[in-house]
């Protein structure tokens, strides 16, 4: 994930995804972002922005990162 958000975003922004361990990762999104996510991409997460990552696949990771970028994160 943190791969595909750098190539899209050509930042360093979300590097703090590499120092999450577990199986949830939180994104720092506002709730109205939480909510384009869901509403717009249908990808669901709590409020706060904490999603479950165990479940990505290769198939999966790039739609997600397109996703967070499209949604301005």
């Amino acid at each position: 994930l943190l791969a595909q958000l750098r190539n899209r975003t050509n930042s360093d922004r979300f590097d703090f995804i590499a120092e999450h361990r577990g199986m949830f990762s939180r994104l720092g999104a506002s709730p109205e972002q939480v909510a384009e996510l869901r509403e717009k991409h249908g990808i669901y997460m709590i409020g706060d922005s904490r999603m479950n990552i165990a479940g990505l696949n290769q198939a999966t990771v790039p739609i997600l990162a397109e996703a967070i970028v499209a949604t301005g994160i």
